[in-house]
């Protein structure tokens, strides 16, 4: 697994992004696409708007910071700005040996957020992505599903991983691509099973 895979999903996120328009919706609540791409770039780019994305007090200050971007940078400036730059996280200078997993998922969940809301068409992801994303799936559920436990994540022909400590109690099943997508709490639209364990 390599950074040009992350780069490669990044490129695709632009893809999504030009696609759809900066006035379209996403999946994720209250934003369009260009809220979306400020996101993006804040991460690799806007140490200030960093601590309001995790923690809610600090939510005001993240919120103007994104207000004063969307006015001194266009749409599409933004959305060259992040092509021509490195796919890395600045946001995350301590994750440096899953940096590019971490950055892979948070580009790959941000393309469905644009691609799912707006019915644009993609390619189905290859075996080198979903490798990649079963990695990224099994270390993200802790943090973001931890709240679920005995949670067992299950992909069709072979591979599972209890991915939060407990007695069984979830099962959900699907290829890694749509796993994360459920992982990152948009169970409306990911294409997996969800049952009790086997």
């Amino acid at each position: 697994m390599t950074a040009a895979l992350r780069d490669r999903q990044l490129q695709r996120l632009c893809d999504a992004f030009e696609a759809a328009g900066p006035d379209a919706p996403t999946l994720c609540e209250g934003w369009d696409v260009h809220d979306l791409a400020v996101h993006i770039w804040q991460l690799g780019h806007d140490p200030l708007a960093w601590p309001g994305i995790a923690l809610r007090r600090l939510e005001p200050l993240t919120a103007w910071r994104t207000s004063r971007t969307r006015r001194r940078v266009g749409f599409a400036e933004l959305v060259d700005l992040l092509r021509s730059g490195s796919g890395a996280l600045a946001a995350m200078p301590t994750d440096a040996l899953e940096g590019h997993r971490h950055a892979l998922g948070e580009y790959y969940m941000h393309t469905q957020d644009v691609v799912r809301a707006n019915g644009i068409r993609e390619p189905r992801p290859d075996e080198q992505l979903e490798a990649a994303l079963w990695l990224r799936v099994q270390r993200a559920t802790p943090i973001l599903r931890g709240d679920l436990p005995g949670l067992v994540l299950r992909r069709p022909g072979g591979g599972h991983a209890q991915v939060v400590a407990g007695p069984r109690s979830v099962e959900v099943v699907g290829p890694a691509s749509e796993l994360i997508v459920w992982v990152y709490g948009r169970e409306d639209v990911a294409r997996v099973e969800v049952a009790g364990p086997r």
